[in-house]
């Protein structure tokens, strides 16, 4: 389950989602906004850019920068808040 709030619906600056994940989710890339992730349970594992994967849990932060690509997977609940605030159709995925 997720609820989204994006542009148009309370501002241009920042919007955010929350999200449950279990399993992959795809190699993607946005080119309009900054996006931070904050988990608030579970864990998982992040791969931004070059970097090498990097596991997460309940409390901890990542931030992916507009234009790296990144991708992810694990089973957790989070927040991921885009800045400016996320535009449908903004991510590219990458496999």
């Amino acid at each position: 389950m997720k609820k989204i709030f994006y542009r148009g619906q309370h501002s241009d600056d920042i919007s955010m989602t929350w999200v449950k994940l279990w399993g992959h989710h795809k190699k993607m890339v946005c080119h309009a906004s900054d996006r931070a992730y904050y988990i608030i349970e579970g864990e998982g594992e992040f791969q931004v850019g070059d970097d090498p994967p990097g596991k997460v849990v309940g409390g901890d932060f990542v931030f992916i920068p507009r234009s790296v690509p990144y991708v992810f997977e694990g089973h957790m609940t989070y927040l991921v808040m885009n800045g400016p605030a996320f535009t449908p159709g903004s991510d590219v995925e990458l496999e």
